[in-house]
C-alpha cells in the first residue's frame, strides 16, 4: 500500500501547482529583472521586486537556461558574459542537473523555473520516499518522513538555487549503501549506485556534493558497525560506481575546477567555512519557519547572523509538527541503528555550526570547508530530522493500533506537514503570467543587437542598467558578468573602475560614480557602446546615477571621478528604457599589433591606449622569443572576420609583412585551439588573459576553435562504456 505516500504528494502538488495551472500563472525570478532598465519603465516593468532575494537566479541561472535551446550553441563557451567565459557543460553550476535541462530543454521559457520546482519538490519526495519503504518503515511513517524532508523550506526556497539540485538525491546516497549491501547481484547494485552517483555530481555545487557524500560515508560506517560482515564487498560496490560516475563527468569536473581556480574564489574566500556560527535563536527557525517574518511580506527581520543575514541563508524549516515527530522518534526503539545515524550526522554539524569558537574553527578549517559558508551544512540537519521522523510516526503507530481516533489523527501528520508548506513556497517564490516571465526585447536591446550584427562588439553599462548575465539572453556580450569571471580580468576591468567587483557579492558591475568610460582597458576589450538609465546626459556621472533603478551605494571620495565630457560619447539611441553612447576609440576584436612587452595584468591596466594600440603585454619567455624575430615586423594589413560563433572564429588576414594577431578572446587553457591554413599552431597569451599569435606575411586563413582535450573525452567514453555494460547485464 502506497497510498498515504501517493496521497501526501498529491495534496502538495494540487495546493501548490494547481491554482497555478487554473489561473494560467507561473512561479518566476524574472520579476527582478524587471524591476531594472531597460524594462523598469515600460509596460513590463515594475517598481520592485516582491523578492529580491530571487535576484541570483533571475541574472545569472535563467538565462543560460534560456540559451539551452540553442544546444550546442554557446553550449561549452559563453561569449555573451564577462567577455566570455566556461559554458554551462562545467559541473560549477549545476546545469548538467536533468532538474535544470529537462524543464529547459522541454518547456516553453515562461514555465522553465516552475517545471524546475516542479521537479525538485517531486523528486525529493519521492526519493526519500524510496529509501523510507526499502527500510521496511509503513506508507504512512515513509510519507510523514518524505514530507519533512522534500518540502522543508531548507528545500523548497532554495529550489530556483542549483545546489538543490544535489540536496534532493541525498536520500539516494543511502539506498546506494543500502543496496551496496543487500542487493545479490552487483550489476543491480552497481547500476543503482551509479545513476544516484551521477545524478548527484551533475548537480554541481562541490560543498553540497561533499555533504552528501559525508551523510553516506557515515551511513555506511554504521551499517559496517552493525552488521560486520559484507563490509568489503560493499565497498568496492560503491566505489566502481563512484569511479564510472566520475569517468563520465571527467570533461566537467576538470572544467569547473579549471574555473574555480582561474575565479580566485577559493582564494578570497579562505577563511569563510570557520567564520559565522549561527545564533542559538536561529533553532526556533527549524520549528516556525516564519517566526522572523518572510521577504516577500518585506518583514523578514533576520537572525542577527551576518551582512547577509537573509531568509534564504537562515531557511532550514521542518514545522511543529515535523519537530514533534522526530523528537518522538529519538527515543524510538525499533529503529536504533537509524536513530542513531540521525542523531550522530546532526550533532556533528550543530555542534560547531552553533557553538562556534574552536570547534567551528578546527571543522571549519578543514580542506575544501574552509571556502564556504559551514551554514549551508544545516541541510544535514533537516535529512536527518526527516529520517527521525519517520522513527517518531513508526513508533506512535503502535501506540494508535487500538484506537480509531488517534489512527486519524497519526495519519493527518503527512498533510499537516506538507500543506503548510505548500502555501509557505506560494508565499516565497514570486507569482506572474507568463508574458511577464520572459526576457523581452526592448527597442534599446534591438538597437544593440542590430549593432552587433553590424561589427562584432561588447557593451557595457553604468549601475544597473541591464543586470550582468541578462544580455546572454539577447546574445549580446557583456563586459560585466555575474559569477562567471576570472580573477585575471576582474583585476583588468578595475582599471575601468576601481570599485566594479567585491561591493555586490559575485557581481562584476560598474559604479556610475567611478566608471572611467574613456578607460584604455574598455578600448581593449572592444566595448563600443555604453548602456545608461534612461534620460543620461553621459554614459556615467552623478546623473546616471540619480537615475539608476536601483542605488550603487556611497563609494571612497578618492575613486570618485568627475562626470565625463558628453562629446567624447555620441548618444546612439535614447528612449523610455535606456539610453546608449558609442565609443569609437574602441580596438577591433582582432588586430595588428609590431611590439611585445614583458608583461601581465597588471602592467595592461596600468598602460596608456597609445600603449596598447601598437604592443602586446606577453610572460617574459614569450617576450624574448617574440623579440628575437622582432625585425621587420609591421602592422599594416587586413583582417577580415568570416565567422564568430561562441567556440569558434575564422579570420582571412593579408599583411605585407610578418605581424603579431591579438585580440580580446580569452584564451582559458588549455581549450582554445589555435590554426594557420588549417595546420595547428601555437599561440601565446596575449595582455594577461587573451588569445595571440605570431603571423606570417601575405594571405592567411586563421581559426579558433574551443577544444575538450582528448584524453578527458576517452575517459568520458570509456565511463559511458562501463555504464552500458553494467545496464546490459543488469537488464539481462
Amino acid at each position: 500500500m502506497r497510498r498515504f505516500g501517493f496521497a501526501t504528494l498529491l495534496v502538495f502538488d494540487l495546493v501548490l501547482f494547481a491554482p497555478l495551472l487554473l489561473r494560467g500563472r507561473v512561479l518566476t525570478s524574472h520579476e527582478f529583472v524587471r524591476a531594472h532598465h531597460p524594462w523598469r519603465g515600460t509596460e513590463q516593468g515594475l517598481r520592485e521586486a516582491e523578492n529580491p532575494l530571487l535576484a541570483d537566479p533571475g541574472a545569472a541561472g535563467e538565462t543560460t537556461l534560456v540559451r539551452y535551446r540553442d544546444f550546442p550553441r554557446g553550449f561549452f563557451w559563453n561569449p555573451w558574459i564577462s567577455a566570455g567565459a566556461i559554458g554551462p557543460f562545467h559541473l560549477a553550476q549545476g546545469f548538467l542537473s536533468p532538474f535544470v535541462a529537462i524543464p529547459s530543454l522541454l518547456l516553453p521559457e515562461a514555465w522553465i523555473e516552475t517545471g524546475i520546482l516542479f521537479l525538485k519538490f517531486n523528486f525529493a519526495f519521492l526519493a526519500a520516499y524510496y529509501f523510507l519503504r526499502s527500510r521496511q518503515f509503513s506508507d504512512l511513517a515513509a510519507a510523514a518522513g518524505a514530507a519533512t524532508w522534500a518540502f522543508s523550506t531548507g528545500q523548497t526556497v532554495w529550489g530556483l538555487w542549483m545546489q538543490t539540485s544535489v540536496s534532493v538525491t541525498y536520500p539516494l546516497l543511502l539506498a546506494a549503501v543500502d543496496r551496496a549491501f543487500e542487493e545479490k547481484r552487483s550489476d543491480r547494485a552497481l547500476l543503482f549506485a551509479t545513476a544516484s552517483f551521477l545524478l548527484c555530481l551533475s548537480g554541481g555545487f562541490p560543498h553540497w556534493i561533499l555533504y552528501g557524500a559525508f551523510a553516506g560515508g557515515l551511513y555506511f560506517l554504521f551499517r559496517v558497525f552493525r552488521e560486520r560482515t559484507g563490509a568489503r564487498k560493499a565497498f568496492l560496490r560503491l566505489a566502481a560506481s563512484a569511479a564510472i560516475s566520475l569517468a563520465i563527468l571527467t570533461p566537467s569536473i576538470l572544467a569547473s575546477s579549471r574555473f574555480v581556480h582561474a575565479s580566485g574564489f577559493r582564494e578570497a574566500r579562505s577563511g569563510m567555512g570557520s567564520a559565522y556560527p549561527l545564533p542559538l535563536r536561529h533553532l526556533r527557525l527549524y520549528f516556525l519557519p516564519e517566526y522572523q517574518g518572510t521577504p516577500r511580506r518585506n518583514d523578514y527581520r533576520g537572525v542577527g547572523w551576518i551582512p547577509g543575514d537573509n531568509y534564504v541563508e537562515t531557511a532550514a524549516g521542518v514545522g511543529l509538527v515535523a519537530a514533534v515527530l522526530a523528537a518522538v522518534g529519538v527515543f524510538g526503539k525499533r529503529r536504533r541503528a537509524l536513530v542513531a545515524w540521525s542523531v550522530t550526522l546532526a550533532l556533528l554539524v550543530a555542534i560547531p555550526l552553533y557553538a562556534g569558537g574552536s570547534l567551528l574553527r578546527a571543522v571549519g578549517s578543514l580542506p575544501f570547508l574552509d571556502v564556504g559558508l559551514f551554514a549551508r551544512s544545516k541541510i544535514l540537519i533537516v535529512l536527518a530530522v526527516g529520517v527521525l521522523v519517520a522513527c517518531g510516526v513508526e513508533a506512535l503507530e503502535d501506540l494508535a493500533a487500538a484506537g480509531s481516533l488517534r489512527r486519524l489523527a497519526l495519519q493527518v501528520a503527512p498533510f499537516a506537514i506538507a500543506v503548510p508548506f505548500a502555501f509557505l513556497v506560494l508565499d516565497f517564490h514570486s507569482i506572474s503570467r507568463p508574458s511577464d516571465a520572459v526576457f523581452r526585447v526592448t527597442p534599446g536591446i534591438a538597437k544593440l543587437q542590430e549593432m552587433e550584427r553590424a561589427s562584432p562588439g561588447r557593451f557595457a553599462a553604468a549601475g544597473w542598467t541591464m543586470p550582468p548575465n541578462v544580455a546572454e539572453a539577447f546574445g549580446l556580450e557583456d563586459a560585466r558578468g555575474h559569477l562567471l569571471h576570472e580573477a585575471a580580468y576582474r583585476t583588468l576591468v578595475t582599471a575601468a573602475d576601481p570599485n566594479a567587483y567585491g561591493r555586490f557579492g559575485t557581481y562584476l558591475l560598474f559604479h556610475p560614480l567611478s566608471l572611467d568610460p574613456s578607460s584604455p582597458v574598455l578600448d581593449l576589450l572592444n566595448v563600443t557602446a555604453l548602456a545608461a538609465p534612461p534620460g543620461s546626459a553621459a554614459p556615467a556621472g552623478a546623473d546616471a546615477a540619480r537615475r539608476d533603478a536601483a542605488a550603487m551605494g556611497p563609494i571612497d571620495p578618492a575613486t570618485a571621478r568627475p562626470a565625463p565630457d558628453p562629446a567624447s560619447f555620441p548618444r546612439i539611441y535614447s528612449g523610455p528604457d535606456l539610453t546608449l553612447f558609442a565609443r569609437p576609440a574602441a580596438f577591433p576584436r582582432f588586430r595588428l599589433v609590431s611590439q611585445a612587452r614583458a608583461g601581465g595584468i597588471d602592467e595592461v591596466r596600468r598602460a596608456d591606449r597609445a600603449t596598447l594600440a601598437t604592443s602586446v603585454f606577453v610572460p617574459p619567455d614569450v617576450e624574448r622569443r617574440l623579440a628575437a624575430g622582432a625585425v621587420g615586423r609591421g602592422t599594416e594589413g587586413t583582417i577580415r572576420i568570416l565567422a564568430l560563433e561562441p567556440g569558434r572564429f575564422e579570420l582571412e588576414t593579408e599583411t605585407a609583412l610578418p605581424s603579431l594577431l591579438v585580440s580580446s578572446q580569452k584564451s582559458f587553457p588549455p581549450y582554445w585551439r589555435l590554426s594557420l591554413d588549417g595546420a595547428p599552431t601555437a599561440g601565446f597569451l596575449a595582455n594577461g588573459i587573451f588569445l595571440g599569435m605570431e603571423l606570417p606575411a601575405g594571405r592567411h586563413r586563421v581559426e579558433g576553435r574551443f577544444v575538450i582535450p582528448g584524453v578527458e573525452l576517452l575517459i568520458s567514453i570509456a565511463g559511458l562504456a562501463a555504464l552500458t555494460l553494467v545496464m546490459g547485464k543488469a537488464i539481462r
